[in-house]
């Protein structure tokens, strides 16, 4: 009789592992343990207010993108497969054409090193951003309330595309 219990209780256990290995393994295609790395950076602060919340998102942006971090021609670290700005509220103030950050025949400089000198403006980090493979995607709520019709970077995302930019994202962070 206890040998027919055993038995009995090691194939349901094996029945639940089966079911629960793959669950997990469904479950890991669409996460992390996919083997891609999703990052997703939200910005809703207006740049042409504060710009410094732009600054910093487009260079950790621009970094995350890179694998040789100090331009030794050696890689350092493994690059996130795919890293989407996301801009919100008054972050979609950075691809609007028609205010004070695109309305200057030279740039200002606006983004500054750790020693506090101005470096960058943030039509050079976004173009930089871009140019490292990144991808803006932009609230299309956001822009509309904004009259932003046609944006110097990215496209409205359609509500798919935002669930699914935040669903399989691995991280996301927010500026």
């Amino acid at each position: 009789m206890f040998l027919k219990v055993s038995k009995i209780n090691l194939a349901a256990m094996l029945a639940s592992l089966t079911i629960f290995a793959f669950a997990s393994n469904l479950a890991m295609a669409n996460s992390s343990g996919d083997g891609v790395e999703n990052v997703v950076i939200s910005l809703n602060t207006d740049p042409t207010k504060d710009p410094e919340p732009a600054c910093v998102a487009l260079q950790i942006g621009m970094n995350l993108l890179m694998s040789d971090l100090n331009n030794d021609e050696i890689d350092d670290v493994v690059p996130a497969d795919d890293v989407t700005l996301f801009l919100t509220t008054g972050g979609v103030e950075l691809v609007n054409p028609h205010n004070s950050i695109y309305n200057r025949t030279k740039p200002k400089p606006v983004c500054t090193t750790p020693a506090g000198d101005k470096t960058a403006s943030l039509q050079a980090l976004l173009q930089g951003f871009k140019m490292r493979g990144g991808n803006i995607m932009i609230c299309p709520l956001c822009a509309n309330s904004r009259g932003i019709t046609d944006p110097t970077a990215g496209e409205p995302g359609t509500a798919v595309d935002i669930h699914n930019l935040f669903l399989y994202a691995d991280k996301v962070l927010t500026f």
